[in-house]
């Protein structure tokens, strides 16, 4: 009887084990990388917009919330909620706080705040008040430092950062103003944290704050002593060119141009002479604001002139100044929702010293530097619909120059 050998030598010597066994190791492998992707679907390291600026021992540092996605599965997303403080030009962490407190169904979920900041403390939420020492970065308080006040403190999870229904901080008031659950109001001094009862307080405090946008960090039109540099089209400037021809006006607000170019008035000249300064036609262009720094338009003829005032439509904010005298003009490279956005250093004559594309297709932080040399910004990326800041562009502006830095 013919007697057979089945070692395994023999069977991978054998051209059918052999191509079953590499079809089983590279469905293997495909399942792995499958199975992990989906695990980690969603990981992520990104930063808020509720970020704000201070600086200690030299350094400007940004304090901000920075969420650690670490997977998700298809019942359970795992992630970490941190505040943090960033040197904002190298991107060095410089402290750290785990906000992991328990909301009222004692779970350490919700999302969570950057409220506002003191001239000493930074005030956090989630689930907790954090107060952190703007200098150390140490927890100074959270709710239970407040004896008084602590019972009062709503505890229920945020919904969007940018929801403050019972906690906010105010600027004018240098205070953290709580809506207690008990349907008082109550504030924590921003300096000194010593609570009081608010008899005057009401719902306007708590107000969601608007979400940082392109729309909203630009404006079309800046106005000095001297004269106005405006984004127009010819509809714009015929508007203008009626004396107040408000009716006009606010059908171009309903129609908004997507193709605007440079326009100029000297200040002191009577209406109607604008002169075009610049060829170049702007998609969707602005000048760009400095969300930290209010405007102040001065008061002359133009100014009080119905008609443009409803077509600068100024959001308070001032635009960001160049050192030459110049402003930085923002406009998309297409019409597309997901087209980058480009800078454009302008002079007061009209003349682009440099232009440069961000790689963005939305800015939610815009931070200029004291030194007015570097412009910091963080938004989402061109070409995609990623609603997350993950990274951080350093734009020179004496020359466009640009460098970045990812958020870890």
């Amino acid at each position: 009887m013919q007697q057979y050998n089945f070692t395994p030598g023999h069977l991978w010597r054998s051209p059918i084990v052999r191509r079953v066994l590499l079809l089983l190791i590279a469905i293997g492998v495909i399942f792995f990388f499958v199975i992990r992707s989906i695990l980690n679907d969603g990981v992520a390291t990104y930063a808020q917009p509720d970020a704000v600026f201070y600086k200690n021992d030299g350094r400007v540092v940004m304090a901000t919330v920075i969420t650690y996605e670490s997977g998700v599965t298809i019942s359970y997303k795992s992630d970490e909620t941190y505040a943090e403080g960033i040197d904002v030009e190298s991107g060095k962490r410089l402290w750290r706080i785990d906000l992991d407190a328990k909301n009222s169904r004692d779970q350490n979920t919700g999302e969570a705040a950057l409220l506002g900041q003191s001239a000493r403390y930074l005030f956090f939420w989630r689930n907790d008040l954090y107060v952190i020492d703007k200098q150390t970065g140490k927890v100074i308080a959270q709710n239970d430092h407040f004896e008084n006040l602590k019972s009062k403190m709503s505890r229920e999870p945020l919904s969007a950062y940018y929801r403050h229904d019972s906690y906010t901080y105010n600027d004018s008031l240098q205070a953290v103003l709580i809506k207690g659950n008990d349907g008082l109001f109550y504030s924590i001094d921003g300096n000194t944290l010593k609570t009081a009862v608010i008899n005057n307080a009401s719902e306007q405090y708590f107000k969601d704050r608007p979400e940082p946008r392109y729309d909203n960090l630009v404006i079309s039109a800046y106005h000095t002593d001297r004269s106005t540099l405006a984004l127009l089209d010819e509809r714009d400037l015929a508007a203008l060119q009626t004396n107040n021809s408000i009716e006009a006006a606010l059908s171009r607000l309903n129609k908004p141009s997507v193709r605007k170019t440079l326009y100029s008035y000297a200040a002191g000249q009577a209406a109607g002479k604008w002169n075009k300064i610049n060829s170049a036609v702007y998609i969707n262009g602005g000048f760009l604001v400095n969300p930290l720094q209010n405007y102040q338009q001065p008061a002359d003829s133009l100014a009080d002139n119905p008609t443009f005032k409803l077509l600068a439509g100024n959001n308070g904010y001032a635009p960001i100044s160049l050192k030459n005298g110049g402003l930085l003009l923002a406009h998309k490279a297409s019409t597309e929702n997901t087209a980058a956005i480009l800078l454009a250093s302008i002079q007061p004559n009209g003349k682009k010293l440099w232009e440069m594309s961000t790689n963005l297709a939305d800015v939610n932080l815009v931070y200029q530097h004291p030194d007015n040399h570097k412009l910091y910004l963080m938004g989402q990326p061109a070409g995609k619909y990623v609603q997350r800041m993950k990274k951080m562009l350093c734009i020179d502006l004496t020359n466009g120059s640009m460098t970045t830095y990812e958020i870890k």
